[in-house]
């Protein structure tokens, strides 16, 4: 299905803004490529008025939960508004955000379901945005240590949920290079990645270890477990097989996180299991 420039504008602007974010310390350049990203996305009918205020409100709410100078009240009460909006935003519960569909029950391979992406705005910007304000700024870990760690807990992840999932009969063995990647890919990045390991990493697990740091044992792993349970039931809609071995792969990109401090690495790991997932096994099930 042919994309419109108008449509894919947002999107791009959103790319350009998290780019900025993460390798660069021009936050206010950053912030400037989300404005240009909101007023695309009106321009293309992607966002209406409403959900411009609302992604407003949320914008304002992020920034608001971050002030070490706002009183605590109100900071726990913005960062209320942020974790609901967030998963408000995540499962499109806003009517005023209409996300563009890119592919239709599309059959990636003759073993495969059938499958449908959308690009979805409203989980985007929401990630996008809690990585720029809510997850900066990160530890800075030994680069080298951390490499080795991200990449060994990739592969243990990808090998684990594989054996897990082909085990329980959710996928089969069906390696191949789908036509579909060049859509895929920047949209799984983007929007599914870097939006999930934002909220369930970056503000979930790492704010949570904060809370309970000096009330229960092991704090940080308490967190993780918590944070890989909550992305697990993120995916009730695929049923008991996908919440178990979402929460599972939810643990290696939690182990990732805590051994870089860095949300960057859950990001890469996430990415890596699902690429593994469309390349080498029925995408996104066995038919």
């Amino acid at each position: 299905m042919p994309i419109a420039y108008t449509d894919a504008a947002p999107y791009l602007f959103l790319w350009v803004a998290l780019g900025l974010a993460m390798f660069t310390d021009r936050r206010l350049h950053a912030a400037v490529f989300i404005a240009l990203s909101l007023a695309a996305a009106a321009v293309a009918g992607i966002v209406e008025w409403e959900g411009f205020a609302l992604l407003a409100l949320f914008a304002g709410c992020c920034l608001a939960a971050v002030k070490p100078d706002i009183p605590t009240v109100l900071r726990a009460l913005a960062w209320g508004v942020v974790v609901i909006l967030a998963v408000a935003l995540a499962t499109h519960e806003v009517p005023w955000i209409h996300n563009v569909l890119v592919l239709d029950e599309v059959s990636v391979s003759d073993s495969s379901g059938n499958y449908t992406l959308y690009w979805n705005y409203d989980k985007g910007f929401a990630g996008v945005l809690l990585y720029f304000v809510c997850v900066q700024p990160q530890e800075t870990p030994h680069w080298q240590r951390a490499i080795v760690a991200t990449g060994t807990i990739a592969i243990l992840t990808a090998v684990l949920a594989g054996v897990a999932a082909m085990a329980t009969g959710f996928v089969a063995w069906d390696p191949k290079w789908p036509a579909i990647l060049a859509v895929w890919v920047p949209a799984n990045l983007l929007l599914t990645c870097v939006a999930e390991e934002s909220f369930f990493r970056g503000l979930v697990q790492r704010q949570l270890g904060r809370f309970l740091g000096g009330m229960v044992p092991a704090p940080a792993l308490v967190a993780l477990l918590v944070a890989a349970v909550a992305f697990g039931t993120a995916h009730v809609a695929g049923g008991t097989t996908y919440i178990l071995l979402a929460t599972l792969a939810g643990i290696g990109y939690g182990t990732a996180y805590h051994l870089t401090g860095r949300v960057e690495a859950g990001i890469l790991v996430h990415f890596l299991l699902n690429l593994s997932h469309l390349l080498l096994f029925t995408y996104p099930f066995a038919a």
